[in-house]
């Protein structure tokens, strides 16, 4: 490689920004079971959540995306989960002690040579703090061969946005002379809980930007693919780069965004539960399955016990709390109540609870028994009423098994759910009745061509129905409905997708209910979406 060339390839490898927004994996058409004749996309670029999942997830054991290792690189507080048969470096030093492992023949001295050229790159005298990893893949059976890798760079942000950072290194891109920009973007779809990512996509002439390397790839060309995430302080840049060498085929796409989506912060809050209001007990007392003396004791409380208070009943009189995984009662006479209860909802005077999402401009309103919360700010009381609900034992999940399986339950959608909503039972009953609740952009999208779309690709082993409702929205207004049997349970599920009267937000509430319940649950999931009300933001 020539001083010239190493000089103009070091641009390019300090670009760092925008993957495209809500890309979807895409499934070969040999896995897909259907319900309805495919059509060539589906609609937004998503899958409907809850519908049973085409192809390969994380979920599939067995499969290629199952039980990925963590490499932690505490230097930079991130954990990293490599693919099946990949190898991780997050150091030059850590790159050279992978000797071993690659074999003792030419082909793996000259992929080290090249892998090390290639990180002097990344890391000109001075910066080498800045190095945070990279990853390939790599097969003891066959010689290393150096394409289709990722380096990680972790940059100070020094007070700038996602939005002029992207802009700095895209221009720095355009500046290059040898890549062709594809296209940008900053905005959610590749992180769970809509997190933020800045991203881009450009093509590199091989030939030119990487000299001899060229001759064995014979007119290669190298597709850039790389994201910026920004740390929860807000401190760091983390650019996530892949190089895809020949044609980008549809599997790296998957697997480049399986490796994004499953970066974590070590320090990031949102793995730590939120404690909430509580309520400390004055006296010994019964807890009631209702806010009176007539509803049946479900347990008993000792003086000086303090429980998480979810709401208050309509008169106040009444906490409503977590009680071993359910929802009991205390009267509000004989505890203790935190400052911070009055941020507890009260119900109204039919029991219902009411949650309002100004950011997103609705009302939500849900019945009693129930408990609805942002499953990316879960509290204890969530996590315990989940854990309880999903009949995994109570303590037994935590902040990142929560965001574990809502992923699984929204068949990797979980950057698009905003709530969750579960009915809570007697630890006797059957594992509860959920509600997923989802926000997308439209994207111009009426509810009518997207019923029209919907039923090409409503994919589910039992056949769906797809309809236009009239009457099923607020204010007696029209909704998309979507219901079918949901594969390998005992699940019905019922989709409402409703459009917001800025024709800006597609909101879907997503029901999955047992099967010999869902007659009688009807009428109240029905209620629970006519009374959602829009909000102005």
């Amino acid at each position: 490689m020539t001083a010239n060339c190493r000089s103009s390839f070091r641009a390019i490898v300090t670009v760092a920004a925008l993957l495209l927004t809500a890309c979807n994996a895409i499934i070969p058409e040999s896995d897909r079971p259907v319900s309805a004749t495919a059509r060539a996309a589906p609609l937004l670029s998503i899958h409907n959540p809850l519908v049973f999942p085409v192809g390969d997830t994380p979920t599939n054991t067995g499969g290629p995306f199952y039980g990925w290792p963590a490499v932690e690189v505490e230097s930079h507080g991130i954990r990293v989960f490599l693919p099946h048969r990949w190898l991780f470096a997050s150091s030059l030093e850590a790159l050279l002690a992978l000797r071993p492992q690659l074999g003792d023949n030419e082909m793996a001295d000259a992929f080290l040579e090249e892998r090390q050229s290639y990180l002097n790159l990344l890391t000109p005298t001075g910066q080498e703090r800045l190095f945070a990893g990279t990853g390939f893949p790599f097969d003891p059976d066959a010689q290393p061969v150096g394409t289709n890798g990722f380096h990680l760079l972790a940059v100070p942000s020094e007070g700038r946005t996602l939005e002029t950072y992207a802009q700095h290194l895209t221009e720095q891109l355009e500046a290059s002379g040898f890549a062709s920009l594809a296209r940008g973007e900053v905005g959610p779809g590749l992180r769970p809980w809509g997190e933020q990512t800045a991203t881009i996509r450009y093509g590199i002439d091989a030939a030119q930007a990487y000299g001899e390397r060229a001759v064995t790839v014979p007119d290669a060309v190298v597709d850039g693919w790389m994201v910026v995430l920004l740390s929860p302080d807000n401190g760091t840049f983390l650019t996530v780069a892949f190089d895809s060498w020949g044609d980008s085929s549809e599997w790296w796409e998957l697997l480049h965004l399986e490796i994004v989506r499953r970066i974590q912060w070590t320090a990031d809050p949102a793995y730590r539960p939120r404690t909430g209001p509580t309520v400390t007990l004055n006296f010994n007392m019964n807890v009631r399955a209702g806010p009176s003396t007539d509803h049946p004791i479900v347990g008993k409380a000792s003086v000086n016990e303090q429980f998480a208070v979810i709401s208050s009943n309509a008169a106040g009189d009444w906490w409503q709390i977590e009680y071993n995984g359910q929802l009991g009662w205390l009267h509000r006479a004989y505890v203790t109540a935190s400052a911070d209860t009055d941020t507890a909802p009260q119900a109204d005077e039919t029991g219902w609870l009411t949650a309002n999402d100004s950011e997103r401009g609705f009302s939500l309103s849900y019945p009693p028994g129930w408990r609805y919360f942002d499953p990316a700010r879960p509290t204890q009381a969530d996590l315990a009423l989940f854990a309880a609900a999903s009949r995994t034992g109570s303590g037994d999940i935590d902040a990142p098994g929560l965001a574990q399986t809502v992923s699984d339950m929204s068949y990797r959608r979980d950057d698009a759910v905003i709530g969750l909503g579960l009915q809570s039972g007697p630890p006797e009953s059957e594992a509860s009745n959920f509600m997923l609740v989802f926000s997308f952009p439209s994207n111009g999208v009426s509810l009518e061509s997207y019923a029209e779309e919907a039923a090409g690709h409503a994919y589910s082993l039992s056949p769906a129905t797809v309809q236009l409702a009239q009457g099923l929205g607020p204010a007696n207004g029209e909704a998309v409905s979507i219901r079918y049997h949901e594969h390998g349970t005992n699940s019905e599920v019922w989709q409402i997708w409703l459009l917001s009267p800025d024709g800006e937000t597609l909101l879907a509430l997503a029901f999955s209910v047992h099967s010999d319940q869902f007659e009688a649950l009807e009428p109240l999931l029905r209620e629970i979406v006519e009374r959602l009300t829009w909000i102005e933001r």
